[in-house]
């Protein structure tokens, strides 16, 4: 097997400190700025990079906002899915946790209301599916989280699963545009509960079913 030499590896370092660089800056430059008002320039002077640097690692500024996009969707990612693994009393606390975290996560990455402005969605729409990935990640979590429920017992299993992940996920999606679009005014724990009792409603099994069904 042929192994990478030191230099190699270091150059390789190298490119993956300055790509993440770029995206840094790209990041805050498009959440001040929007799709459509931000440059290549702008961001290569945030980066401390030259405009030739920048395009040697992204060909234009579409390319450069789908992968800041692209990144942060599977930080989010990543954080739901620690979350949908933590040890619960069952489905209905674990799609507690998801849900809270998703929000959380729209309320902490401010950087998210410019990034997915109306402008920046309309513009990544056009040529990427890069969103649509991101929801299919989120309905696959979901979906995964349902069928656990289903083999524990506190989920219906006349259910199909990929379609009450679909709801769910749209809901999820849904109240996290909310905050992303700035009106988040009243989305408290009360509202949450309620959002979480009306999904789960139809979903978890009660006592009586449980019974029923023996």
């Amino acid at each position: 097997m042929v192994r990478a030499s030191p230099d190699s590896d270091t150059r390789s370092r190298q490119r993956d400190l300055r790509r993440n660089s770029l995206l840094d800056a790209a990041e805050g430059v498009f959440g001040a700025n929007g799709f459509k008002k931000a440059t290549i320039g702008d961001i290569a002077e945030a980066a401390g990079a030259s405009r030739p640097l920048v395009y040697r690692y992204f060909s234009d500024k579409e390319k450069l906002f789908e992968a800041v996009v692209d990144r942060i969707l599977h930080e989010w990612n990543e954080v739901l899915t620690a979350e949908a693994s933590r040890t619960t009393p069952g489905t209905a606390h674990t799609l507690r946790l998801v849900l809270t975290a998703s929000l959380d996560f729209a309320r902490e990455r401010h950087v998210l209301r410019g990034l997915l402005a109306r402008d920046s969605r309309r513009a990544l729409a056009d040529y990427s599916d890069v969103i649509e990935q991101g929801s299919e990640m989120l309905r696959t979590l979901l979906a995964n989280v349902l069928r656990a429920g289903v083999q524990r017992g506190d989920v219906r299993g006349d259910l199909n699963v990929e379609d009450v992940a679909h709801v769910v996920s749209e809901v999820f999606l849904a109240y996290a545009d909310h905050i992303v679009s700035g009106d988040d005014a009243g989305l408290g724990e009360r509202r949450v509960e309620a959002i979480l009792e009306t999904l789960l409603h139809g979903l978890i099994v009660t006592p009586i079913q449980s019974h029923s069904g023996a």
